[in-house]
């Protein structure tokens, strides 16, 4: 039997928050437990009920989403965040990364994205989709070109197909389904790559490939 995963959204916009539970009706393995419209609300419920994953607006009246996902990654890491905003710039995008967050959504993300994000983080992995790592790419791309890039002797070819396929935005479901393989093999891959060259996180394979001409920007 699949484990629920239990939401606790917190947006300042009721629309938003009514639009987000309709669209999860049905959904067997989500669930919205808890909302807010605000930090203050947020931090009056969050210690109360059980939470797998907080979904976060960064322009909430009273505190910054970021604020908040900073906190909670620091003393609950247990528990994971996504940011799930309009405002989708480079210079939120980079705020959020440093806040530790798990995933980056825009709000006119689509259901299937939307899902397979929370499924995703749920997993540990790090989920920002296709259009959001572009402009991660692209925010990088000036402090990374010039780095002494670190040897790629070690990988192999499969290897390099799972870090372009990464990088360009692909869900491990669909890396799979171009080299097909397992999604558990690719997590592998994937795994063994981030052992290999010492990195922690998909932010930082994706660094990794701009700067040895993986991926072209």
């Amino acid at each position: 039997m699949t484990k629920q995963i239990d939401i606790f959204l917190v947006e300042d916009h009721k629309i938003v928050r009514d639009g987000l539970r309709a669209l999860l009706l049905g959904v067997k393995d989500v669930k919205i437990v808890a909302d807010a419209a605000s930090g203050k609300g947020f931090y009056e419920q969050f210690e109360k009920i059980h939470i797998d994953i907080v979904i976060l607006d960064i322009g909430l009246p009273d505190i910054s989403g970021i604020d908040i996902a900073q906190k909670l990654t620091l003393n609950q890491p247990e528990i994971k965040v996504i940011i799930l905003t309009a405002n989708t710039d480079e210079n939120n995008i980079v705020q959020a990364v440093k806040a530790g967050v798990s995933g980056f959504l825009s709000k006119d993300t689509p259901k299937e994205e939307f899902l397979e994000a929370i499924r995703s983080v749920q997993k540990g992995e790090q989920y920002f989709g296709d259009a959001i790592s572009k402009i991660v790419y692209k925010g990088y791309i000036n402090t990374i070109k010039g780095k002494q890039p670190k040897d790629k002797k070690s990988l192999t070819s499969r290897e390099l197909e799972v870090i372009k396929l990464i990088s360009d935005g692909l869900a491990y479901k669909e890396v799979a389904g171009k080299l097909f393989i397992s999604t558990r093999t690719v997590e592998t891959h994937r795994n063994n790559i981030l052992e290999k060259l010492e990195l922690k996180n998909n932010i930082e394979l994706v660094k990794y490939a701009i700067k040895n001409n993986i991926v072209d920007l």
